[in-house]
């Protein structure tokens, strides 16, 4: 491995070569120990020839070789000799490094960080064999030549605490180059072949075999940009391919081509939300795309916030009610408060008990409302909930309702819950993160009537309407700030109030967050180019398709709906030849409990497709379908149906 160490400048200032460092001393077993100090003095072989620079070192002695110097314009000596052979002995620094080189630090490490020219090709043989008469004199000369050399190229190079300081350190042709041709792999092995249906939807690996396909090991020298590229073509291919016509497997799906751009600038500006000065376009973008969400729930004037998910904003909602119950808790803390209570329905996303913790409210106090047989909560089952939290000393603040549950597609009756949250004083919160995009549609939207009467709604447009993850909105009724009230923490750095434009763009102080995506921007592009009919017209296309596979289901035999979806929720079981004839009991049962799971291990080792399953509530593993990608059509239903019987034929 070649090594040079500079020592011209130290601290930044101007030092002799022989002069040592002054600061502290490297740990013995520091991996860099090596280059502390070391002392340069010529090898006992002329340059050229196997020999170059000794590092001499309190703990190590090693040689250096250097490659010969190249032919070019004559040098001389600090005697005035001419030097065979030509070019300065700088040049050793302007060989073309190897990977080995420029990761050990050597002299062609060097050349890169310090910006020094590339030379031409190697010395032949010949003037290698008249530079080693010279002996080591010639060397040394050459060593101290090469040091003015560089000096006087570099008159103003700085190294300060081993680092040279002087031009980037990255190669940025390199780096596009590298940009281009992974976008071009991102092209042809994902965006043209998202709606290939003869493509896999999975390359199933296990783990330990994925782990050595992928080699995942990160080492102390960076690898090729060939072999970064294989590893680019390893992790799209053998990643799930969401986007895929047959990936049913999630509530999101499918490729929309304008948020995916959305997403390409947003990834190479890598901005942060939330002052207008460091990003005023996606401020503006997500004020107006806000205004636009607030407007579909019915509500007037709101206010809001993106978050890094449903389940973030489902925190937000439940702190911001117990904000609005009791404001000194920001300051005070939850000593002196009493027991605070929520209720939620049986059905509701699991997020609601892990606010509740994260939260300090506990999970002891969310109280769980009775759903009915189609997961909707039941009203008269809240006002009991409500009744019992009084009697026992507590303090009800907040009621979550559901527009959209994650397995059944349910929504909550939220105009009788208003009613209840009215007449107790308690807060409403709709987590719509599923079932929010059918407000878009007017022939669905009738689905989360009464939602205009919430007091903040959890909605998650990378779902139904393809945003891409994550896009996910909390929107609020209150317009007074309290939002800002809530999580502000007026950091001086940031939030200055003397700034030169309105600072009431300066919109971070109402998140938790201090970094954050402007994941707005891609649903509004998306938005711009779809406009609110194709965003509609999305809507209703996937509630027509999971329609038509409902009645596929009810003609074959063998397959069995749990019950009518009212979304795009389909469950159902298949029952295989061999249990039709078997009576129901509990043998039957735990019988069709096993069909699903082999199914989904066939289908996705096979790479067909991808279902999700479940049990749920008593019920034993069903199916759950979900429609949601424009890209998907009637055939792929019919295959669906199709695939499932010729995975389970046998069972």
């Amino acid at each position: 491995m070649r090594v040079l160490q500079q020592s011209f400048f130290t601290s930044g200032r101007k030092v002799k070569p022989t002069e040592t460092n002054s600061g502290p001393p490297t740990p013995p077993n520091h991996p860099f120990s090596f280059y502390q100090n070391p002392k340069i003095t010529h090898g006992t072989a002329p340059l050229g020839t196997g020999g170059g620079f000794r590092l001499r070192h309190r703990r190590l002695r090693a040689t250096a070789p250097l490659p010969g110097p190249k032919r070019g314009a004559r040098h001389r000596s600090p005697e005035g000799r001419s030097l065979p052979g030509g070019r300065c002995p700088a040049a050793i620094f302007c060989h073309p490094p190897s990977e080995k080189a420029v990761a050990g630090g050597g002299p062609a490490a060097l050349r890169v960080l310090i910006g020094e020219p590339r030379g031409q090709a190697p010395v032949p043989a010949a003037a290698r064999s008249r530079r080693a008469r010279h002996g080591g004199r010639l060397e040394e000369m050459e060593v101290g030549i090469c040091k003015q050399d560089m000096l006087q190229k570099k008159k103003n190079a700085v190294l300060v605490d081993g680092v040279i300081l002087n031009g980037p350190i990255m190669d940025s042709k390199a780096g596009e180059k590298f940009v281009e041709e992974a976008c071009k792999i991102i092209m042809e092995e994902v965006i043209q072949k998202a709606n290939d249906v003869t493509e896999k939807v999975c390359e199933w690996r296990a783990p330990e075999t994925l782990k050595k396909i992928l080699d995942l090991e990160m080492r102390d020298t960076g690898e090729s940009h060939q072999k970064l590229l294989q590893l680019c073509q390893d992790v799209i291919q053998y990643s799930v391919k969401t986007s895929h016509p047959r990936f049913f497997n999630q509530l999101y799906a499918g490729i929309d081509y304008y948020s995916l751009v959305a997403r390409f600038i947003t990834e190479a500006l890598n901005p942060s939300v939330y002052t207008y000065e460091v990003s005023p376009v996606f401020l503006l973008v997500e004020e107006t795309v806000i205004k636009k969400m607030i407007e579909f729930i019915g509500w007037e004037e709101g206010d809001g916030i993106f978050n890094p998910g449903g389940s973030v904003s489902n925190m937000y909602a439940m702190n911001l009610a117990r904000y609005k119950f009791c404001p000194e808790i920001k300051e005070k803390g939850l000593s002196g408060l009493p027991r605070l209570v929520l209720f939620t329905s049986e059905e509701c996303h699991y997020s609601m008990k892990k606010a509740a913790s994260f939260l300090g409210i506990g999970t002891e106090n969310v109280y769980f409302v009775k759903t009915d047989e189609r997961g909707k909560m039941i009203p008269e089952e809240l006002e009991k909930q409500v009744q019992r939290a009084r009697k026992e000393g507590s303090a009800p603040f907040l009621v979550c309702a559901t527009a959209g549950t994650t397995v059944l597609g349910a929504f909550d009756p939220l105009d009788e819950i208003a009613d209840i949250c009215e007449k107790h004083g308690l807060w409403l919160h709709v987590d719509a993160s599923w079932g929010g995009s059918a407000l878009i549609s007017r022939k669905h939207c009738r689905l989360l009537c009464g939602i205009h009467r919430a007091d903040s709604v959890a909605w998650n447009p990378h779902k139904m309407l393809l945003a891409g993850i994550q896009c996910c909105a909390l929107l609020v009724k209150d317009n007074s700030g309290l939002l800002k009230k809530c999580y502000s923490a007026k950091a001086a750095y940031l939030f200055q109030q003397d700034k030169f434009y309105d600072v009431s763009y300066d919109t971070g102080d109402k998140s938790i967050q201090c970094s954050r995506r402007p994941d707005a921007f891609k649903f509004w592009l998306m938005w711009k180019a779809l406009g609110t009919t194709g965003l509609e017209e999305r809507v209703n296309r996937a509630l027509a398709l999971a329609r038509y596979l409902v009645e596929e289901i009810k003609k074959r035999e063998g397959f069995q709906l749990l019950l009518e979806p009212e979304y795009a929720n389909v469950c159902f079981w298949y029952i295989p030849p061999s249990l039709r004839k078997m009576e129901d009991g509990p043998e039957f049962w735990q019988k069709l409990h096993e069909v699903a799971p082999i199914v989904k291990e066939r289908m996705m080792k096979k790479g067909s497709m991808m279902l999700g399953y479940q049990p749920h509530r008593g019920k034993v593993n069903f199916f759950r379908q979900v429609v949601i990608s424009p890209q998907v059509s009637r055939e792929d239903m019919d295959f669906l149906l199709d695939e499932i019987e010729l995975l389970a034929k046998d069972l």
